[in-house]
């Protein structure tokens, strides 16, 4: 008799592998998942996308769901899905409106890109609020994305018209080892209109146990796939959104997929309804989850057992703090602040974001939908003079007014617009500057150049530009030597933790720089630049300011503050964008760091023609230099915009205004 999980052979015959199992299957999907790296992203994509869909269709076959493999049939591609290397649109792949950028103005969770930051300083052995981390629509087809690129079609990607290369950006596209993963994820779709409830939590509730009961692991393995769909990027929205859905339709309480899909339904909410049904999944999440903690499941039998016998359960019970973090932020940012309390306390946080941060007021001249009252106030304290004001300004402290100068500054029209073309091209949501920088599933990377070298880009130029903005309201930018330089390409939900920006994250002490620009490529999507005074090893800030994203709208803080960006609350005014922003640091001194190993990492050298990097990436060709200089790309009409101030950045849950003295830093409310 053959060995249990062998086969029988004869002695002295060559041994027969014996197939894989679902469950080497799905491990063999998260061991790809795992070993990712930017240097193989689409051969490890594919190989777990592969495994994890053989893994279902053998799952399926032994439900009696799987599609008889002789009616099994490649999609059939049209020339434009062809040459982009779109999948075709079918329930469970990726669709045609998976990625894209929508109108050409481009726009997480969570984000995992990390910044300069300064994490938790323990000053006289108390540990203190320094904060740091990361917290993140409707779009287009693939495959217009990919073929925007042509030069004939260049003004449709940029309303800023323009040229100076622009004409010669190339945009990423699919790598063809994707192509059979779609296929491949197809031939589920028609076995996934037949599942049903078929899961539950119990004491037998095990990946191991998936020859008697298959549809934990099925489920799982659909919960896998939304997963890694949704860390693509640009993400594949649809296609991870029906996977998380498979997911749930086996196993309704699955903790874990309705916390992934209430998140993935903040993360590309559109319209209100999809506000509304991620509050919904994650709250049936968090009551099972409660239900688990308290021994009142559905198995009257299994009461007080789950958690202490059954290692899938308690994981259940544990992602439950999440669901609540989650769905606290939703409730906050609706200004909900009431209900969001309980959630808070449960957390053990004691001080929030102040409301008017969390919910913080819309930029008048851009928001087409939101709370009235908000927006005209917003307009009001934006100093709006057009006589539409029909309420008075909340009411703000004449010192966050008075002040704001000397930490943050605003100036609109900032760039040429043939320069702000070719940067929004290159760094549009389909550019290869993201998927050969394994952006989104990477750590912080930027480049750095000497100010007065010889410019290798369009990104030095415009940081010569806007340097000379910088320097007419921080003088001290003036000693300036060095130019820092990185990118974000974000969903309107999406944020950036606070945090102060160092050198190198902050290993070795802080060194900040001294002033720190954004220039947004896009506007009107996504949430505001916080801006505080608050220092590190100081007392909290009392006030701060916010600038809002506008398409060519520098903003320029004193880079020893504290700052942040805040996601964007609410349905995403501009379905389909994404915001995109482009930093620049001025320092006196910095040190470049270049690697060996391949990997993106913070202060790199520019890859110039000829230097070992250079041989890894070829984005650098969408970013050419003007052969006239930084002002050959013309002219530029700069215009002071104010900043608009509130009058508190943080709060006790009650509403009330923050102790003076220390707060620790778990104990406070960011949210993302």
């Amino acid at each position: 008799m053959a060995p249990k999980g062998g086969t029988s052979k004869r002695k002295g015959s060559a041994a027969v592998p014996s197939a894989p199992t679902p469950l080497s299957l799905y491990k063999r999907g998260l061991s790809a998942v795992r070993s990712w790296t930017p240097l193989d992203s689409a051969r490890a994509d594919a190989e777990a996308l592969s495994a994890l869909a053989a893994c279902g269709q053998q799952l399926q076959a032994k439900m009696g769901l799987a599609l008889p493999r002789l009616q099994q049939q490649p999609p059939i591609l049209s020339a434009t899905a062809t040459t982009a290397n779109a999948p075709p649109a079918a329930a469970g792949v990726p669709s045609g409106q998976d990625v894209g950028m929508g109108s050409g103005n481009g726009s997480s969770r969570h984000d995992d890109h990390q910044h300069h930051h300064q994490h938790h300083h323990d000053v006289g052995g108390e540990k203190r609020l320094f904060l740091g981390e990361e917290s993140g629509q409707k779009p287009s087809d693939p495959a217009r994305e990919c073929d925007d690129r042509a030069p004939g079609r260049v003004n449709e990607i940029s309303r800023s018209g323009g040229g100076g290369g622009g004409g010669n950006t190339r945009q990423h596209c699919q790598p063809d080892s994707l192509l059979d993963v779609w296929v491949a994820l197809e031939a589920l779709a028609p076995g996934m209109a037949f599942y049903s409830a078929i899961v539950r939590h119990s004491l037998d509730l095990d990946l191991e146990d998936w020859q008697d009961e298959p549809g934990f692991l099925l489920a799982s393995c659909h919960l896998e796939i939304g997963k890694l769909l949704g860390r693509m990027f640009p993400r594949q929205e649809v296609a991870e959104q029906r996977h998380l859905e498979a997911a749930l339709t086996l196993f309704p309480d699955f903790v874990a997929a309705g916390l992934a899909l209430g998140q993935a339904l903040m993360a590309r909410a559109d319209h209100p309804d999809q506000l509304v049904e991620a509050e919904r999944r994650l709250k049936a999440a968090l009551a099972t989850a409660e239900a688990l903690a308290s021994g009142s499941g559905k198995d009257a039998a299994d009461d007080g057992l789950l958690l202490d016998a059954n290692a899938a359960c308690r994981r259940e019970w544990e992602a439950g703090a999440a669901v609540r973090r989650s769905l606290a932020m939703l409730l906050c940012q609706e200004g909900r602040d009431q209900e969001a309390v309980p959630h808070l306390r449960a957390l053990d946080f004691t001080h929030r974001l102040a409301r008017q941060v969390l919910h913080y007021p819309l930029d008048p001249l851009l928001a087409s939908r939101g709370d009235p009252a908000v927006v005209v106030a917003a307009a009001a304290v934006a100093g709006d003079v057009d006589g539409a004001m029909e309420t008075a300004a909340p009411t703000t402290s004449s010192s966050a007014l008075a002040e704001y100068p000397r930490f943050v500054r605003a100036v609109d029209g900032a760039l040429p617009p043939a320069l702000l073309h070719v940067l929004r091209t290159a760094l549009a949501p389909g550019a290869r500057f993201w998927t050969e920088h394994g952006y989104g599933r990477v750590g912080y990377f930027s480049y750095m150049h000497e100010l007065g070298s010889p410019c290798l880009s369009a990104v030095h130029q415009a940081a010569v530009l806007l340097h000379r903005l910088i320097v007419t309201r921080f003088p001290a930018a003036a000693e300036a030597r060095f130019a820092e330089w990185w990118a974000h390409c974000r969903r309107h939900p999406s944020g950036h933790q606070l945090h102060f920006d160092s050198d190198d994250e902050g290993v070795g002490g802080v060194r900040n720089p001294i002033v720190s620009g954004v220039i947004y490529l896009t506007g009107g999507i996504g949430g505001p630049t916080l801006v505080t005074p608050q220092l590190l090893g100081g007392p909290l800030a009392p006030h701060g300011w916010l600038v809002h994203t506008r398409e060519n709208r520098l903003g320029m803080f004193d880079s020893t503050v504290l700052h942040g960006v805040i996601p964007g609350r609410g349905p995403s005014p501009r379905p389909g964008e994404y915001r995109i922003t482009l930093m620049i640091a001025f320092w006196r001194d910095i040190q470049s760091r270049p690697r060996d190993d391949g990997l993106p990492g913070p202060s790199q050298p520019f890859p110039a023609p000829g230097s070992p990097a250079a041989s890894r990436y070829s984005w650098m060709a969408d970013l050419p230099p003007h052969p006239d200089g930084p002002d050959g790309w013309g002219t530029t009409n700069p215009r002071d915009a104010v900043p608009m101030a509130i009058d508190r950045v943080w709060e006790r849950l009650d509403g009330g205004a923050a102790q003076p003295g220390a707060v620790e830093y778990d104990a406070c409310f960011q949210g993302f």
